[in-house]
């Protein structure tokens, strides 16, 4: 293990980020319990991992109202004054019939909190591409800068730095995605490699993932055989591609969950690939050796792309709340939200999501 200090200046102040490092490890949970205790870690996440509270009220009719949260990703429109970037989160209530077989969604406007950082990589920053609650906290990762926050009295405090690929890289990580497995907090990204015009790669920094301890203590894991596990099993071979903004492990079933954003089967194209959103809801055993496949719903409208999704608490996992993102060259970015089973079978078809911001995390309070 290795580790290396990190300083700068701006304007007067010092920074000084110790960085701590190691070499990637088999896909193997004993090796992940073998952490070194003299590893820096946030003191705040000390102590046993506590269990998701969730607000849920039962009507007297027999249905069951949940408290949601959505936060955005604006892309270069996250910009602020002042060399600040902001980012918004959004209540919600989400509303299950008694017999569990639709689902109504009504947003609050008025609810719409700026939450605003002064940390940046090129002048891009706040970009938050999910949300999830980890040992009580709530956490958002910006995909620009790799700082994984955490989202207290509307204010985002870092609380970790993710760089990309094996963990020696001076990038940060473009992490899309959240999820909670056993103890641990994973954080993933659209795991692809990046090709240049000739298709040759370039680079496969998209296919490391991080485990992170409840301390801080990051580990950088090589998932490239499994999301080209999960790729081939959708029948796309190389240089076709699938990314990953959705993703979740599910305790109850013991499987992960992939709602992929875009599959195409031939190389990257710009323009094409605004319109190859998918339908497609794998599931993989943890070994990733079984796998499954269920469309949801017909893909009317492939330019929609799920970013994120959450199961519905309560339901042993077999609901789900999905965020869908629409990006196209020359529009305003779009977001939708949708409920389905995870047969398939849609509770509230996609319900678009006002003013125009880019929402791509979900959670339920």
């Amino acid at each position: 293990m290795t580790s290396c200090g990190v300083m700068w200046k701006l304007s007067e102040q010092r920074m000084c980020i110790l960085c701590t490092f190691s070499n990637h490890i088999p896909y193997q949970h004993r090796d992940l319990k073998r952490w070194s205790n003299d590893v820096s870690r946030a003191r705040r996440f000390d102590g046993k991992l506590s269990e998701k509270q969730h607000h849920i009220v039962k009507e007297e009719n027999g249905s069951t109202q949940y408290d949601i949260l959505a936060i955005t990703d604006m892309d270069i429109a996250a910009k602020a004054p002042d060399w600040q970037f902001r980012a918004i989160t959004r209540k919600g209530t989400l509303t299950l019939s008694d017999n569990g077989k639709t689902a109504h969604l009504e947003w609050d406007l008025s609810s719409d909190q700026d939450i605003m950082s002064g940390f940046s990589y090129k002048g891009r920053g706040m970009e938050l591409s999910d949300l999830t609650e980890y040992n009580g906290h709530i956490l958002s990762p910006d995909d620009k800068t790799g700082i994984l926050f955490e989202i207290k009295n509307n204010k985002a405090l870092p609380w970790v730095i993710l760089n990309s690929g094996p963990g020696n890289t001076t990038k940060g990580m473009k992490t899309e995605w959240l999820t909670i497995k056993g103890s641990f907090l994973y954080a993933g990204g659209h795991g692809v490699e990046y090709r240049d015009e000739n298709g040759v790669v370039f680079s496969e920094d998209q296919m490391w993932i991080k485990v992170i301890s409840r301390r801080g203590e990051v580990r950088s894991v090589n998932w490239k055989k499994f999301y080209l596990k999960v790729r081939e099993f959708a029948g796309i071979q190389a240089p076709g591609y699938m990314t990953h903004e959705a993703v979740q492990w599910s305790d109850v079933h013991s499987k992960w969950f992939f709602l992929p954003r875009k599959a195409l089967t031939t190389m990257y194209d710009e323009k094409a690939d605004e319109k190859k959103g998918t339908n497609l809801l794998i599931t993989a055993d943890e070994s990733f050796n079984i796998f499954e496949i269920v469309r949801v719903g017909p893909l009317d409208h492939p330019e929609r792309g799920f970013s994120a999704f959450s199961f519905v608490p309560g339901t042993n996992d077999n609901l789900i709340m999905a965020l869908k993102s629409t990006e196209m060259d020359g529009r305003a970015p779009e977001s939708f939200a949708t409920v389905f089973d995870i047969r398939g079978q849609i509770l509230m078809k996609d319900q678009k999501l006002g003013n125009n911001y880019k929402f791509e995390g979900i959670f339920f309070l």
